[in-house]
């Protein structure tokens, strides 16, 4: 049997590879695909983010009551306190002031002299305390006994019947003797030779006793005792001298044994004071200052250095049979945003544009500015990756 072979196809034969030229093409492809994405990797992995902020400093303030005890325990702070009772007194000299002056006086009876006119026949005989009297009936006494001859006359001190500044008055006044027979009360009479007046006189200084000169005496001795106290109860608290010390006086008396206006020489003033004294270390209260106002920041806030002038206090009260004292605490201090705030959070901004960062980050309570500096820096969006973003707070 014949075997018939198609024209063309040779005997012994197989199909032709590929062309070199294709392969070639296949691996420049390959080659260009890798470098690409290496180059977006290195890209991507080059390019870096500095977002800066800068944030306001906020005030935060505290009040509070702070406990203070010889044996502090959980929230109270250590401190000594004591009390005692000082007395001052003083005798002072008084200074003579001029009775014109506006100084307030004490009603005393008046005294002064008058001459008694005798114009009858026959001498007068008058004893000790005979009344005189003027015209609008205030009443005098004559202080001793006196004999005034017919057609003469005698002078003689007299006394005002009662207390009181409306029985001063001037000289050249007429007075009746109501002890006397009517008839002869026209005959003999009494007329002021000189100024009726109070204790003292109004002729010239005066020995006054004034308002102004027990108060500034008191004054003084307050000052005096005061500062005795400090001094004593500082030495029996024995605390440290950088302590901080509250001196609250619980009580205070001033005396004087003369009252304004009273004629004297010298005069005698007092005064007592109890005074409870509690000393503390300021860095312990500034510490416990300082808790209390980290428990009212918000997350992600930090606090300034405390300044002992920004705290105030006062001594609520004391007792110290217990050895414990009670203080009102006002405090204020800054405080600022951190980067551990959730609100700067790196995972919100990847890959944002740079003005979208800066527009949502300052809107932000509490920050001021916002700038964005990326590498290399014609890149106009932020790196993808947040290890890439560095946050700085300032």
């Amino acid at each position: 049997m014949a075997i018939k072979l198609s024209p063309g196809v040779s005997r012994g034969t197989f199909p032709q590879p590929a062309a070199p030229k294709m392969f070639r093409n296949i691996a420049v492809t390959f080659v260009l695909v890798t470098v690409a994405v290496i180059a977006v990797a290195l890209w991507t992995s080059s390019v870096k983010a500095v977002v800066t902020v800068t944030v306001e400093e906020e005030p935060v303030g505290v009040e509070a009551i702070v406990d203070i005890a010889a044996s502090p325990e959980s929230n109270q702070i250590r401190g000594r306190i004591v009390s005692g009772t000082y007395v001052e007194a003083k005798e002072y000299e008084v200074v003579p002031v001029n009775p014109s002056a506006d100084i307030p006086r004490v009603p005393t009876k008046t005294t002064g002299k008058v001459k008694i006119i005798n114009n009858y026949s026959k001498e007068q005989p008058l004893i000790a305390t005979t009344r005189l009297l003027t015209s609008d009936n205030k009443l005098y006494r004559i202080n001793k006994n006196v004999n005034v001859p017919a057609g003469g006359s005698v002078e003689v001190e007299i006394t005002s019947d009662k207390e009181g500044f409306e029985f001063e008055i001037n000289k050249g006044v007429k007075m009746t003797i109501p002890g006397l027979w009517e008839g002869l009360q026209d005959k003999i009479y009494a007329e002021t030779i000189t100024e009726i007046v109070g204790e003292g006189g109004v002729s010239g200084p005066i020995t006054m006793v004034t308002a102004d000169a027990i108060a500034k005496a008191q004054e003084g001795l307050y000052v005096t005792v005061f500062e005795t106290a400090k001094k004593t109860l500082t030495l029996e608290a024995g605390a440290d001298p950088a302590w901080e010390s509250i001196f609250w006086v619980t009580e205070s008396k001033k005396q004087s044994n003369a009252a304004p206006g009273q004629i004297m020489d010298r005069f005698m003033a007092q005064v007592k004071i109890s005074v409870t004294a509690v000393f503390f270390p300021k860095d312990d209260l500034a510490s416990l200052v300082r808790t209390k106002l980290m428990q009212k920041l918000p997350e992600g806030y930090s606090l300034s250095d405390i300044d002992m002038s920004q705290i105030s206090f006062k001594l609520d009260k004391a007792d110290e049979s217990k050895s414990t004292a009670t203080l009102a605490v006002k405090a204020e201090a800054l405080s600022k945003l951190t980067e551990s705030s959730s609100v700067f959070r790196k995972d919100a901004i990847v890959g944002l544009p740079m003005d979208e960062v800066i527009r949502k980050w300052s809107a932000i309570d509490g920050v001021k500015e916002v700038n964005v500096s990326l590498q290399p820096n014609w890149v106009q969006r932020l790196p993808s990756m947040k290890d890439k973003i560095t946050v700085v707070i300032d």
